[in-house]
């Protein structure tokens, strides 16, 4: 399949995740009778990295290991099964962390505002509307493909912490996915116990708010301080990467419909003009950033969902389908229905 490259560049560095969050995928191939090493050697990945829960896999590597581990094993809902044996305990210092607040609503957003610590490669948004909230995945790292898996994965981890959080009666209204259906949709129904809704255009669990009002047990308060002062550090030390952490904001804003510079800026602790200054010492823009997001959004919703484009425009919040298509033509040559059918 030919690979067609945008027009811009895309902004930060390629990120990474934890192994925690995969470490079932061994015991799982087991069962299924497939060899792990098999799998790594298809998927590029080195032999020990699941040697230690701290050790560090690029997106890409993610991507290409539950793909080549779910065409070993002939199942389309791989991602699933890894997803749904992980929890808030294989999520670091970003679960630890949760566990110190009071409420489940302002442990997960503490979450997701420590999330790089345990993934710089996604981000996660927490959106509250009315009577309902949305617990929303999104993938920063750019050029990626085959994120079927990744998605779905992402989903059953993000179901398994809000039952941690919230308690095992915890049930969402709707889990909606941002690309197209598995060919057995039983297992899903089975885990989610909710309505289903793929070719959706974001990943996300739609839940009644009053959930996050669950208070949480208390923590030591010495436990606490040394978690928050480890959190600290490394999460100073990832704010370094500028571009990215833009990145990150950016995909967690077009979450709640807010792209506007001010609000990043803000999100970051700065002044808008702080954050136009430090980002040309970088050598790029806040417009080439939100430019490089949109066009990894909108190309993953052409690949991988039935989504119309004037759908796709729309959750991208252009002002009409023209636009859209003109700025997507100026990221890759193609208009988005070319894009589409050549990338299939």
């Amino acid at each position: 399949m030919h690979q067609y490259s945008p027009a811009i560049a895309p902004m930060g560095g390629v990120g990474s995740a934890r192994i925690d969050a995969y470490r079932p995928i061994p015991a799982l191939l087991l069962e299924m009778g497939v060899a792990l090493s098999d799998v790594l050697a298809d998927a590029g990945v080195r032999a020990d990295i699941f040697e230690d829960p701290d050790n560090l896999i690029s997106y890409a590597e993610a991507s290409r290991l539950l793909a080549a581990s779910a065409k070993r094993a002939n199942c389309d809902h791989l991602g699933l099964l890894i997803g749904q044996r992980s929890r808030l305990a294989n999520m670091g210092l970003a679960g630890q962390l949760a566990r110190c607040r009071d409420t489940a609503g302002e442990a997960l957003q503490l979450f997701v505002e420590c999330f790089t610590l345990q993934n710089t490669a996604a981000a996660v948004s927490l959106v509250s509307q009315g009577g309902f909230s949305r617990f929303v995945f999104a993938i920063v790292a750019p050029g990626m493909r085959e994120t079927k898996q990744l998605q779905i994965g992402a989903m059953a981890i993000s179901f398994n912490i809000l039952q941690d959080l919230c308690g095992r009666q915890f049930l969402p209204a709707v889990v909606t996915f941002a690309t197209g259906p598995p060919a057995n949709l039983r297992p899903f129904h089975q885990f989610f116990r909710a309505p289903l809704r793929f070719d959706s255009h974001e990943t996300a669990l739609v839940f009644e708010t009053r959930w996050l009002e669950r208070p949480l047990p208390p923590v030591d308060p010495v436990l606490r301080r040394q978690i928050e002062t480890k959190a600290h550090l490394r999460q100073t030390a990832a704010q370094l990467d500028l571009p990215s952490s833009v990145r990150r904001a950016l995909r967690r804003q077009l979450a709640q419909g807010d792209v506007a510079m001010e609000s990043t800026a803000s999100g970051l602790g700065m002044h808008r003009r702080t954050l136009d200054r430090r980002l040309k010492k970088h050598g790029t823009s806040y417009f080439e950033i939100l430019e490089a997001v949109k066009y990894e959004i909108a190309s993953q919703l052409l690949r991988d969902t039935d989504l119309g484009i004037g759908e796709i425009a729309q959750s991208l919040h252009y002002s009409s389908n023209s636009n859209f298509s003109a700025a997507f033509r100026r990221w890759t040559g193609l208009t988005p229905s070319a894009y589409r059918s050549r990338s299939r």
